[in-house]
């Protein structure tokens, strides 16, 4: 099977960053051959190296221009006309994954991954071009059952669900956990709609303070000296790698998303559960179609009410010591529905037009 994977942007670090990797690793392991085009480009030299060492053909752009970027795209796409393909895979929102799919013609199927939650909100950044290739493209694939509704409603049409990819981690069970407080962390982009300034908040509450909270990530808006003024949350910067994020998850007890923003899918989420890693989230997007298990994988209302929040924080936080939460109704969960050996044969299917 050849594939023509196309994606919008790629940044250092990410969900989709990630479940591109993972989907090019396994579909590659599968058997399949894949050119990846990327118009905008600002990926880890690591991260470039294991592209170009199992992708066939590796195309980045790293213009900042947008007309340069056109320029680069036309180019791209002419240089691939010649080759024929099984099915174009497009990753991501804008403008250019309508055009990329005019430009290229010698593909079977034309199958799009839409990441973010499919709801009004996330339906207001929707331009004209990207609207347009949403009813075009062959099949539409959503995270979840509660994105693919949303967005089938929308776009009066069928919209297949397929999890995204992550990683399968073996937690670093060494780690020695010092104070005997519960370890609640979160890791990821560090912007405000993650909830980042509620933990602040909860880590100085005075009926909190048996716990540790734990930040891993980076942004502009949360620079490490933003968080020197909160003594009981531990600022640890950003990783890279799979033996890092086994550090991070051995290291915590539960995993926290208090997010407002318009999720998919979160890979961190199914990181976690990957380990039976209890979390708590804000019922964002396609979160609730992965909270499997109500006692490892708890759910708030999307309004976020602080006395809820640290009430449902200090409630974990007392079955955790407690030890009433267990690891392997979770794990065996992720295997049965997310592992890689699952989603390949459902992308697979995909690609070839078969169902699944």
């Amino acid at each position: 099977m050849k594939i023509l994977v196309f994606s919008t942007q790629h940044m250092p670090t990410g969900g989709i960053e990630s479940h591109l990797r993972e989907f090019c690793l396994h579909l590659v392991s599968s058997g399949a051959e894949i050119d990846l085009v990327i118009t905008n480009s600002a990926m880890l030299p690591e991260t470039e190296a294991f592209y170009r060492h199992i992708c066939r053909h590796v195309y980045l752009g790293k213009l900042k221009r947008s007309f340069s970027r056109i320029f680069w795209l036309l180019v791209t796409a002419a240089r691939l006309r010649i080759r024929h393909y099984d099915a174009l895979y497009t990753n991501g929102q804008g403008e250019s994954v309508l055009v990329f799919s005019i430009l290229m013609s010698h593909y079977k199927r034309w199958v799009h991954h839409h990441h973010t939650s499919g709801d009004l909100n996330d339906q207001s950044g929707w331009g004209e071009r990207y609207q347009l290739a949403l009813r075009k493209a062959d099949n539409i694939i959503a995270c979840s059952q509660t994105n693919a509704k949303a967005m089938s409603y929308a776009l009066n049409r069928t919209v297949d669900v397929i999890p995204c990819f992550s990683r399968a981690v073996e937690p670093n069970r060494s780690i020695q956990k010092q104070t005997g407080k519960v370890r609640l962390g979160y890791y990821g982009r560090l912007i405000p709609e993650k909830g980042i300034d509620l933990i602040c908040h909860l880590s100085e509450d005075s009926d909190l303070q048996e716990i540790e909270f734990h930040l891993w990530g980076e942004g502009d808006t949360y620079p490490p000296s933003s968080f020197n003024k909160y003594t009981n949350v531990s600022y640890h910067g950003s990783f890279i790698g799979q033996e890092e994020l086994a550090n991070v998850l051995g290291s915590l007890d539960a995993l926290l998303l208090l997010s407002t923003h318009s999720e998919g899918l979160p890979i961190s989420l199914l990181e976690a559960m990957s380990v039976g890693l209890p979390w708590l989230a804000t019922a964002q997007g396609g979160i609730p179609d992965i909270a499997l298990d109500p006692n490892s994988t708890r759910l708030l209302p999307i309004s976020l009410d602080y006395t809820q929040v640290k009430t449902a924080v200090k409630s974990l936080a007392a079955d955790l010591k407690a030890g009433l939460v267990s690891d392997k109704r979770q794990i065996d969960l992720y295997i049965q529905n997310f592992s890689s050996i699952v989603l390949v044969t459902r992308w697979k299917k995909m690609m070839l037009g078969l169902k699944n």
